[in-house]
C-alpha cells in the first residue's frame, strides 16, 4: 500500500502596518479628496438618472463637507469650491 502523506497549512500570520492617526491638515485634505470623489458619483448618479442614488451621495457629501470645515482652523477650505450641488 501506498504511504499517507499529511499536509499541515499553518495560518498566515498578516503584518500591519501600525496607522499613526493624521494631523489635522493631512485629516482635512483627506476629507476634502473625499468630497470630491463623492461630487464624482453624484455626476454619475446624474448622468445615470437614478435621482434616489444622487439623494444618497448629496447627504454624505454634505457630512463629509461639514466634518472637513469643522476640521480646518479659518473654515475657508470650500470658499473657492461651487458646494450649491447638493442643495
Amino acid at each position: 500500500m501506498g504511504e499517507v502523506f499529511e499536509i499541515i497549512v499553518e495560518p498566515r500570520v498578516r503584518r500591519r502596518r501600525v496607522r499613526r492617526a493624521l494631523s489635522g491638515k493631512k485629516r482635512a485634505a483627506a476629507l476634502f479628496r473625499v468630497w470630491h470623489g463623492v461630487r464624482d458619483l453624484i455626476e454619475e448618479a446624474e448622468r445615470l438618472g437614478d435621482s434616489e442614488l444622487v439623494h444618497f451621495l448629496s447627504v454624505a457629501q454634505l457630512l463629509v463637507e461639514e466634518k472637513a470645515t469643522d476640521m480646518t482652523i479659518d473654515a475657508a477650505a470650500f470658499a473657492g469650491v461651487d458646494t450649491s450641488l447638493p442643495n
